[in-house]
């Protein structure tokens, strides 16, 4: 006996076990009919109702986003975007699941699922479990789940194991199941719906007594009922001739169903089902009270009070279940409902008519909410501003600019020492281990180059756009004064650009890194948080690039005679090279800076230098050369010169990690 049936055996049954098998004991309604889950959708209006609330919810988008400093993004690089999105298991497409999971919520009040965790931790898939083989127990303050099906048997599941979504609860463990609180309106509307079958089963015709002037025997009464019912019970025998003999007379008894108000009873209980369920008449076909001016408002309330609080349930439950507390910082699920609040297409047009003219939507704002692609040009960005209320303090009456000057930064090093720094320390023989480790981490690197080199490509894309736009502007009227401010301006806005184009890239990129240097000093995937050094890493990355950029579009404009096709055929080489060059260059750069930090997170004193395989003679020297954790490799200002190398390398700044120069590919290790 494993140790949920140890647990399970010496404690008694709990509240809620108790509760929910005492509703089970007596599924008939007060109509006499009996009503559980499976037997309510046979009513027509459960049925419509648990579709409309089912398809609704699988139809509508579920993106996994990441949080922005200003806004949100898809994170389509996340784990479990595409679980939620397009495939929870290999069985069922999204759609498949979230309805199947939504008929459970409506009919029985949770819907639950089992987690799949793949080798590395992670969650590889989501797979539905049926809620009337389930039950929810409480062990020594834990919530553990009780599966039992001819299937599997008897299986016992840790809340870290189920995704489980709970309708509305009384305890906070379960949600209760609508049909069994609704059961007496539920089997009314199944009894009239048997009435009616039995009464057109009957030639739609009330009670019928045949008297006879005589008596009649057992046996002939017997007869003569099971040959009338025969000849004349239902809808195939209808229009038979009756004949009677011996003086019988047919006498009708009951009373008419429009008499009885058999319809009116239907069309109420039509009515309350949708009630229960929280449904517009109008969606499951009732339209006797829908009509051309309110059924577009009763569809933005059911959208509003009706799916908006089971998205909200599924929303917080995944969060809860899926996420762990790290990634619920940056991380989060959401539906998309803007496809169910459209009006018709006047009240939408005239909705972004006032949001364009009053400055919060833009051109491509509105066109991506009518799923069309933004503007060419770039013009679609631009926010418009009323005249009349621009702040008083922003109008000046001059108009001048403050002029900006160029503060050039020239931190050439006079008189650097030429001399030659030999490290006296021997290097340390780099052993099988520590080269199987290095190359392990230089293939990670190696497989991030295209995923750099294509956020550089749309990088410098959008930069080299901008700027030619300007040129053509400022340049072609020798207004070289009016596109060097214009420049500054751009690249005050490009660098937050820049940051948040970036910051997918490199956190991806250190969980990679990070992950196989826990498991190269084979540890536990221990808590380290490097989001601090990222964005400093980010931060000092993009302001480099940014002044190197904008460095080099000012010296060809102060120095050349043509500068405007100097400057267009250095944006050319720009997006020619740049890319590559930089995505070679991060991901040795990155993948040493995260391992360092790793390191020291952990702990670790001492780091040795890991040469590349056919390594240059410069990395070749350094190869298992040992520092402390915060001492140089190679110190600023030194002409480095090793044995055998005719030209010096000159040092510009403290080398702490790899590279040491550009096509460097060499990788830190722990000593």
């Amino acid at each position: 006996m494993g140790i949920f049936g140890k647990l399970f055996k010496k404690r008694s049954l709990n509240v809620t076990k108790a509760l929910l098998e005492a509703a089970t004991i007596n599924n008939q309604a007060t109509s006499g009919v009996s009503v559980t889950e499976y037997s309510a959708t046979k009513y027509s209006a459960v049925l419509a109702c648990v579709r409309v609330l089912a398809e609704t919810v699988a139809s509508l988008p579920l993106h996994v986003y990441r949080r922005l400093k200003n806004g949100k993004e898809k994170a389509t690089d996340h784990y479990l975007y595409d679980i939620l999105h397009t495939q929870p298991n290999p069985e069922l497409t999204s759609f498949e699941f979230r309805e199947l999971q939504m008929v459970y919520l409506a009919l029985w009040g949770n819907a639950y699922a089992e987690i799949e965790y793949g080798n590395d931790g992670k969650i590889k898939g989501l797979w539905p479990l049926r809620p009337d083989l389930m039950q929810v127990r409480r062990v020594n303050g834990e919530l553990v789940y009780e599966y039992q099906s001819q299937a599997v048997g008897r299986k016992y599941y840790p809340a870290q194991r189920i995704l489980h979504i709970r309708g509305l609860s009384t305890d906070g463990i379960v949600g209760v199941s609508m049909i069994r609180l609704a059961r007496d309106a539920i089997g009314l509307g199944l009894a009239a719906e048997e009435y009616g079958a039995r009464f057109f089963a009957n030639d739609a015709r009330p009670g019928i007594v045949l008297e006879h002037p005589g008596t009649l025997s057992k046996e002939a009464l017997k007869n003569l009922k099971k040959s009338w019912e025969n000849e004349h019970r239902s809808l195939s025998n209808k229009h038979r001739i009756a004949i009677l003999e011996e003086g019988m007379k047919v006498h009708e008894v009951g009373i008419p169903p429009e008499d009885a108000q058999f319809l009116e009873i239907r069309k109420f209980q039509v009515n309350e089902i949708a009630r229960i369920f929280r449904v517009p008449p109008h969606l499951i076909g009732d339209l006797e009270k829908a009509t051309f001016s309110n059924i577009e408002q009763q569809s933005i309330e059911f959208v509003v009070h009706t799916i908006r609080p089971w998205l909200v349930r599924w929303e917080q439950a995944i969060m809860r279940d899926l996420f762990s507390p790290d990634d619920r910082k940056e991380y989060f699920a959401e539906f998309l409902v803007d496809g169910l609040l459209r009006g018709d297409i006047k009240s939408r047009y005239e909705a972004y008519s006032i949001g364009r003219q009053n400055g919060w939507l833009s051109a491509d704002d509105i066109r991506e909410m009518e799923n069309m692609n933004p503007l060419p040009d770039g013009t679609g960005k631009i926010y418009l501003i009323p005249l009349n209320m621009i702040p008083v303090n922003t109008i000046t009456s001059g108009g001048s600019k403050d002029g900006k000057q160029d503060n050039k930064q020239n931190n050439k090093q006079n008189n650097k020492q030429n001399n030659k720094q030999n490290n006296k320390q021997d290097n340390r023989k780099i052993g099988i281990r520590e080269k199987r480790a290095a190359e392990s981490r230089r293939r990670i690197a190696n497989s991030f180059i295209s995923l750099f080199t294509a956020t550089e490509l749309k990088i410098v894309k959008r930069e080299i756009g901008e700027i030619k736009k300007a040129l053509k502007k400022y340049l072609m009227r020798r207004d070289k004064q009016d596109f060097q401010d214009w420049l500054d301006e751009f690249y005050e806005s490009h660098k937050e650009y820049k940051k948040n184009a970036w910051m997918p890239v490199y956190i991806t990129f250190e969980e990679a890194i990070k992950s196989e240097v826990f498991e190269e000093l084979n540890i536990g995937n221990t808590k380290v948080d490097h989001q601090q050094f990222i964005n400093d890493y980010i931060e000092s990355h993009v302001n480099m690039q940014i002044g190197s950029s904008r460095g080099q579009i000012r010296k060809i404009l102060n120095e050349s005679d043509e500068p405007l096709d100097e400057i267009e055929k250095r944006l050319d080489e720009w997006k020619e090279k740049r890319p590559s060059k930089i995505a070679r260059l991060e991901t040795v750069q990155f993948s040493n800076a995260i391992a360092r930090e790793t390191y020291r997170d952990v702990g670790i004193q001492r780091i040795q230098w890991v040469a590349s395989p056919n390594s240059c003679p410069y990395c070749s020297s350094l190869d298992g050369r040992i520092v402390g954790i915060d001492t140089a490799f190679l110190n600023s200002g030194i002409s480095f010169r090793p044995d055998g190398v005719d030209v010096p390398m000159a040092i510009n700044f403290d080398i702490f990690h790899p590279p040491a120069h550009e096509g460097c590919e060499c990788q830190i290790m722990a000593v």
